[in-house]
C-alpha cells in the first residue's frame, strides 16, 4: 500500500501491522512531531519514485501489487488528490474521506470536484463500509478499481 499523504505513518503502520501489506509512506511535510513509520520526505507529485517505495519495484509491480491509499486528500482549491490520481499507474486506490454525493450535488469535504470528478471518470468503488465519523459527515473507506473504458456521466 502506498500512501503519498502519509503524514505521520500512521495509516501505513494500520495497513502494515493489521493488514501484513508492505507499504511505503511518503509525505510533503518535512516536520512531524510523531512518526509511526519512516516517511519519505518529497513531493509526491514529482511521480511514483518519490514515495519511499521499496528499491527495485517496478511500474508493472505497482500495476499488479500495489494499491494507492488517499486519506482526506485535501479539497479545492488545492489539486494534489487529483494530480496523484492521473500519475498513479496502479489499478487500485483507497479512499478514506468523504466522497461526493452526485444525487445531492455535492462535493464533500474531500478532494473537491475535480478529484471526485477524475476519481469517478478512471476508477469503480467495488467495495466500502462507515468508518467512525463527526455528526453531519459522510466519511468512509472504499476501494476502487481502474476503469478499463473511461467513464462518462453522458
Amino acid at each position: 500500500v502506498a500512501d503519498p499523504l502519509a503524514s505521520s505513518g500512521w495509516h501505513a503502520r494500520l495497513w502494515r501491522e493489521v493488514g501484513g501489506f508492505r507499504i511505503s509512506a511518503s509525505d510533503i511535510y518535512h516536520y512531524r512531531p510523531v512518526s509511526w513509520v519512516k516517511v519519505t520526505v518529497g513531493d509526491a507529485r514529482e511521480g511514483v519514485q518519490s514515495w519511499g517505495l521499496p528499491a527495485g519495484t517496478t511500474e508493472s509491480d505497482l500495476k499488479k501489487e500495489w494499491a494507492m491509499h488517499l486519506s482526506w486528500p485535501p479539497h479545492s482549491p488545492e489539486t494534489v488528490g487529483q494530480d496523484l490520481l492521473q500519475i498513479w499507474p496502479g489499478r487500485y486506490v483507497v479512499l478514506l474521506g468523504e466522497r461526493r454525493d452526485v444525487l445531492a450535488g455535492e462535493e464533500g469535504v474531500t478532494g473537491g470536484q475535480a478529484f471526485n470528478e477524475a476519481l469517478d471518470r478512471d476508477f469503480e468503488r467495488i467495495w466500502g463500509t462507515s468508518i467512525p465519523r463527526w455528526p453531519g459527515y459522510c466519511d468512509d473507506l472504499s476501494i476502487y478499481v481502474r476503469r478499463t473504458k473511461k467513464h462518462t456521466n453522458e
